[in-house]
Protein backbone atom coordinates (compact mmCIF):
# COMPACT_ATOMS: atom_id res chain seq x y z
CA UNK A 1 0.00 0.00 0.00
CA UNK A 2 1.21 3.74 -0.72
CA UNK A 3 1.06 6.56 0.69
CA UNK A 4 -1.93 7.67 -1.64
CA UNK A 5 -4.12 4.89 -0.50
CA UNK A 6 -3.59 6.21 3.21
CA UNK A 7 -6.98 7.33 4.51
CA UNK A 8 -5.17 9.68 6.54
CA UNK A 9 -3.39 11.68 3.35
CA UNK A 10 -6.90 11.34 1.39
CA UNK A 11 -8.69 12.83 3.63
CA UNK A 12 -6.37 15.45 4.84
CA UNK A 13 -5.57 16.48 0.54
CA UNK A 14 -9.27 16.74 0.53
CA UNK A 15 -9.89 19.07 3.31
CA UNK A 16 -7.14 21.10 2.07
CA UNK A 17 -8.73 21.68 -1.36
CA UNK A 18 -11.91 22.72 0.26
CA UNK A 19 -10.40 24.73 2.79
CA UNK A 20 -8.47 25.84 -0.24
CA UNK A 21 -11.97 26.54 -2.29
CA UNK A 22 -13.72 28.89 0.65
CA UNK A 23 -10.46 31.16 1.66
CA UNK A 24 -10.04 32.50 -1.94
CA UNK A 25 -14.13 33.28 -1.46
CA UNK A 26 -14.00 35.02 2.20
CA UNK A 27 -11.02 36.52 1.63
CA UNK A 28 -13.55 39.61 0.38
CA UNK A 29 -14.15 39.98 3.75
CA UNK A 30 -10.72 39.90 5.73
CA UNK A 31 -12.12 36.66 7.60
CA UNK A 32 -10.11 33.73 8.18
CA UNK A 33 -11.44 29.94 7.95
CA UNK A 34 -11.83 29.36 11.44
CA UNK A 35 -13.22 32.90 12.04
CA UNK A 36 -15.89 32.47 8.86
CA UNK A 37 -17.46 28.98 10.17
CA UNK A 38 -17.55 30.38 13.42
CA UNK A 39 -19.85 33.40 12.03
CA UNK A 40 -21.81 30.33 10.09
CA UNK A 41 -22.09 28.91 13.35
CA UNK A 42 -23.45 31.96 15.17
CA UNK A 43 -25.82 32.76 12.71
CA UNK A 44 -27.25 29.72 12.83
CA UNK A 45 -27.75 30.07 16.54
CA UNK A 46 -27.16 33.03 18.11
CA UNK A 47 -27.12 33.94 21.70
CA UNK A 48 -24.82 30.90 22.54
CA UNK A 49 -22.26 30.96 25.00
CA UNK A 50 -18.42 30.79 24.19
CA UNK A 51 -18.29 27.05 25.80
CA UNK A 52 -21.27 26.05 23.57
CA UNK A 53 -19.75 27.78 20.26
CA UNK A 54 -16.48 25.58 21.08
CA UNK A 55 -18.56 22.19 21.37
CA UNK A 56 -20.65 23.38 18.47
CA UNK A 57 -17.66 23.74 16.27
CA UNK A 58 -15.16 21.17 17.81
CA UNK A 59 -12.57 23.38 18.85
CA UNK A 60 -11.11 24.16 22.21
CA UNK A 61 -11.79 26.87 24.46
CA UNK A 62 -8.61 28.82 24.12
CA UNK A 63 -9.27 28.83 20.33
CA UNK A 64 -13.38 30.65 20.06
CA UNK A 65 -11.20 33.11 22.75
CA UNK A 66 -9.35 34.06 20.21
CA UNK A 67 -11.38 33.96 16.99
CA UNK A 68 -14.21 36.17 18.94
CA UNK A 69 -12.00 38.35 20.25
CA UNK A 70 -11.07 39.21 16.55
CA UNK A 71 -14.67 39.31 15.60
CA UNK A 72 -15.75 41.35 17.79
CA UNK A 73 -12.93 43.65 17.42
CA UNK A 74 -13.88 44.16 13.62
CA UNK A 75 -18.08 44.32 14.57
CA UNK A 76 -18.86 40.76 13.32
CA UNK A 77 -20.11 39.67 16.69
CA UNK A 78 -20.72 41.12 20.03
CA UNK A 79 -20.92 39.54 23.56
CA UNK A 80 -23.46 40.54 25.64
CA UNK A 81 -24.37 39.42 29.17
CA UNK A 82 -26.17 36.88 30.04
CA UNK A 83 -29.72 37.94 31.49
CA UNK A 84 -29.68 34.92 34.04
CA UNK A 85 -26.25 34.97 34.87
CA UNK A 86 -24.45 37.92 34.42
CA UNK A 87 -20.96 36.69 34.80
CA UNK A 88 -21.51 34.68 31.32
CA UNK A 89 -21.48 36.60 28.07
CA UNK A 90 -23.62 35.17 24.95
CA UNK A 91 -22.64 35.64 21.74
CA UNK A 92 -24.67 37.34 18.94
CA UNK A 93 -23.89 38.71 15.24
CA UNK A 94 -22.45 42.51 15.93
CA UNK A 95 -23.01 45.11 13.49
CA UNK A 96 -20.88 44.19 10.30
CA UNK A 97 -21.85 40.67 10.72
CA UNK A 98 -25.86 41.68 10.71
CA UNK A 99 -24.62 44.04 7.35
CA UNK A 100 -23.23 41.20 5.40
CA UNK A 101 -25.31 37.95 7.25
CA UNK A 102 -26.94 37.41 3.57
CA UNK A 103 -23.74 37.76 1.45
CA UNK A 104 -21.58 35.72 4.28
CA UNK A 105 -24.82 32.96 3.99
CA UNK A 106 -24.91 33.07 0.05
CA UNK A 107 -21.28 32.41 -0.15
CA UNK A 108 -21.44 29.16 2.09
CA UNK A 109 -24.32 27.81 0.94
CA UNK A 110 -22.93 28.42 -3.13
CA UNK A 111 -19.27 27.56 -2.52
CA UNK A 112 -20.94 23.95 -0.21
CA UNK A 113 -22.85 23.64 -3.12
CA UNK A 114 -20.03 23.32 -5.62
CA UNK A 115 -19.03 20.08 -3.79
CA UNK A 116 -22.26 19.06 -3.28
CA UNK A 117 -22.82 19.13 -6.73
CA UNK A 118 -20.53 16.34 -7.32
CA UNK A 119 -22.44 13.72 -5.92
CA UNK A 120 -25.97 12.41 -6.42
CA UNK A 121 -28.31 12.56 -3.29
CA UNK A 122 -27.63 8.20 -2.69
CA UNK A 123 -23.65 9.34 -3.07
CA UNK A 124 -23.99 12.26 -0.32
CA UNK A 125 -26.16 10.55 2.25
CA UNK A 126 -23.57 7.31 1.53
CA UNK A 127 -20.50 9.67 2.17
CA UNK A 128 -22.47 11.22 5.62
CA UNK A 129 -22.54 7.91 6.38
CA UNK A 130 -18.87 6.89 6.39
CA UNK A 131 -17.81 10.59 7.81
CA UNK A 132 -19.61 9.65 10.41
CA UNK A 133 -18.15 6.25 11.04
CA UNK A 134 -14.88 8.06 10.67
CA UNK A 135 -15.69 10.17 13.55
CA UNK A 136 -16.38 7.51 15.75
Amino acid sequence: MSFKDCICFRLGKTARKVTRAYREEIATYGLTHGQFFLIIAIIEQEGLLPSELAEKTFQDRPTITGLLDRLEKDSWIERRPDPSDRRSLRIYLGARGNDKKTAVLKLFENTNQKFLDRFSKTEWKQMQSFLVRLEQ
